[in-house]
């Protein structure tokens, strides 16, 4: 048996062939007629005899699968293998013959048929017209060693000439290292979730004390103050300079009384305090107005009865980062705020009519952005930040009422 390779005179290979070299001292009969070294032209195709292009092309074929690090396959439509190539044996410890040999378990021919299955979805003219193809599926394999493989399986459907389907070719690359480094990523990413969590409510701890303090003793010190203060006014004469300083005193000790009271209530939500979402939101809205001189309208359709303080919470730092960034940047003239809910979902939205994200800035860059879809995930929601086709910014969020995760597909009315 004499095995070689063609060559191309520009180079690669132009077809491999096997065949037997004749014996020593013999020679090949001749057909009556025939010339030696003559050849039919229904015998040649190109510069090559018809059988050794057959035979070259399909040594060809087993060459490359016989020697890729992944492994192909071909089974029939009920997953039926019918060739595996030899790479098998690296990859999961069987020869390619233990393997034909014995049937799969009944779990992989089951994951084989449904992916099969999958595969021959995408063989409809309309799916092939947009350039579709099937999907890989990915399978973890138990090696000949007990050893666990992780696989990934690329896979195309043969066809006969009319193009109906015939059987499953697949390419089968071991992913094992690759799982491992996305596990190790998604572990990563659930610690620096559970970070982001204890940080975020170490922070709504701090502002609450904070607040406190500020409510109950640098409030009572003020009311002792301002006690002190009117008390030695009333002493003063009428027309003394020093009442009228004192009575200066009191009011400003008043506005600083006032000033307090809206820190504390900005530092720490009122839904901390019970006052609810609604009248947090309603507050918030007002005192934003008073600031910036923005008209900002509430919409509530919603009561305060089956919001979770999570989601509540969420949503009331929402929407006071929007308006923050619409206070900064919008060069808006009104807001428009809405909360009602969906199913099991609170919808919160805020929209304003002003210039718009830049588009040559991405998002991910702005922190009052990130912020917003931290707070909402780890809320079990999302938010959606858009511009708005008449102008302007829209703030969608989503929160989930029933501590899961929210239908972040859900149509809102």
């Amino acid at each position: 048996m004499i095995r070689y390779v063609a060559m191309h005179r520009k180079g690669g290979p132009l077809h491999a062939m096997d065949e037997s070299s004749p014996a020593h001292g013999m020679r090949a009969k001749k057909k009556p007629g025939h010339r030696p070294g003559a050849e039919s032209p229904e015998e040649r195709i190109g510069n090559q005899p018809k059988k050794n292009v057959l035979r070259g092309r399909e040594s060809l074929y087993r060459l490359l699968a016989e020697n890729v690090s992944d492994v192909i396959w071909v089974s029939d439509l009920k997953a039926n293998l019918v060739y595996i190539s030899p790479s098998v044996k690296r990859q999961i410890g069987y020869a390619p013959d233990e393997i034909m040999s014995h049937p799969l378990t009944v779990t992989t021919k089951k994951h084989l048929r449904q992916a099969i299955q999958k595969a021959l979805k995408y063989v409809s003219p309309e799916r092939q017209r947009k350039g579709d193809s099937a999907r890989p599926f990915r399978m973890a394999v138990t090696r000949k060693d007990g050893a666990v493989v992780w696989t990934e399986t690329y896979m195309s459907v043969l066809q006969d000439r009319k193009g109906q389907p015939v059987g499953i070719v697949g390419a089968v690359r071991d992913i094992t290292e690759r799982k491992m480094y996305e596990q190790a990523l998604e572990r990563s990413e659930s610690q620096l979730r559970l970070l982001s969590q204890r940080i975020l409510q170490v922070q709504e701890d701090e502002r609450a004390r904070i607040a406190r303090d500020l409510h109950d003793q640098l409030g009572q010190e003020l009311v002792y103050l301002r006690m002190k203060a009117q008390s030695l006014a009333e002493q003063m004469g009428d027309s003394s300079d020093s009442r009228k300083a004192l009575v200066e005193l009191v009011s400003l000790i008043d506005q600083t009384r006032s000033t307090s009271h809206r820190i504390a209530e900005s530092v720490s939500p009122p839904i901390v305090n019970d006052v609810g979402l609604v009248r947090a939101v309603q507050l918030s809205a007002g005192e934003f107005s008073k600031l910036s001189s923005i008209a900002c309208y509430v919409d509530v359709a919603v009561d305060n009865h089956g919001v979770p303080k999570e989601a509540a919470t969420a949503a009331y730092r929402i929407l006071q980062e929007a308006l923050t960034n619409v206070s900064k940047h919008a060069q808006a003239s009104e807001v428009h705020v809405s909360i009602k809910k969906t199913r099991k979902t609170l919808v919160l939205r805020i929209s304003d009519d002003g210039v718009g994200l830049d588009g040559t800035v991405p998002d991910r860059s702005s922190l009052g952005l990130v912020g917003m879809r931290e707070r909402a995930r780890l809320a079990g929601g999302s938010v959606e930040i858009t511009n708005r086709p008449s102008g302007g910014v829209q703030v969608l969020a989503r929160l989930p009422l029933d501590g899961r995760r929210a239908d972040l597909q859900a149509r809102t009315a």
